[in-house]
Parts: structure tokens; C-alpha cells; sequence
């Protein structure tokens, strides 16, 4: 069932919704990855990262935040981690809370 954009099952369960808030914000940053990963300032890189990919995942959260269990958490973190990486064209050793703090950027549970 989808009540105000949320995708909601019969056990009040959020798998539903969180595979598409993934997939939106899989969708939204593979589109923006050419502008990401071009050299424009850094500043209209995260400009564009809040408005249009982090709003995807962050639609309606006071739905469906709170029925999230912990992994469920995890996947939609790292979807951000993810985006702030392309942005910075940080390697896989740098720490997600490392670029996330030097940009100045919360984590989705802060956010919300």
C-alpha cells in the first residue's frame, strides 16, 4: 500500500520503502555522477547533492524513520556516503565520517 509517498506492507514493515528511497537515490546520483565527478566548485557540488539527491532519500522521514530497523538505517547512510565520495573523489581509504565532517554534511539520522 502507498500512503503519501510511502510504501507501506500489511506488517508495517518498511523493506518496501526503503528499496525505493534506495533506488531513487541510486537513480538521482547516477545521473548526477558527470556533474560530481566534473571540476566545478565544490560548493555547487553539495548544493546539488542536498537538493536533489539527499531530498530523495530524505522524503517524508517522520513516516517512516522510525520503523527503520538498524540495517535498514545502514543502507540508506551509505547511499549519502556514496554520493559524498563521488563528490570529493575520495579513494576507499578515507573514513565516510572523515569527507562527511570536512564538508560539513550530518549523517541522515541527524538530518532527520
Amino acid at each position: 500500500m502507498r500512503y503519501l509517498g510511502v510504501q507501506i506492507d500489511h506488517s508495517m514493515r518498511m523493506a518496501a520503502h526503503v528499496e525505493h528511497v534506495i533506488h531513487q537515490s541510486r537513480a538521482a546520483w547516477s545521473m548526477s555522477r558527470p556533474v560530481l565527478r566534473s571540476h566545478i566548485p565544490l560548493r555547487a557540488k553539495i548544493s546539488l547533492y542536498k537538493g536533489y539527491i539527499r531530498s530523495r532519500i530524505t522524503y517524508t522521514p517522520p513516516a517512516w524513520y522510525a520503523l527503520c530497523s538498524i540495517s535498514q538505517r545502514k543502507r540508506i547512510q551509505a547511499q549519502q556516503n556514496i554520493a559524498l565520495r563521488m563528490i570529493v573523489g575520495a579513494n576507499r581509504y578515507v573514513l565516510n565520517d572523515v569527507i562527511a565532517r570536512n564538508l560539513r554534511i550530518e549523517t541522515i539520522e541527524e538530518f532527520i
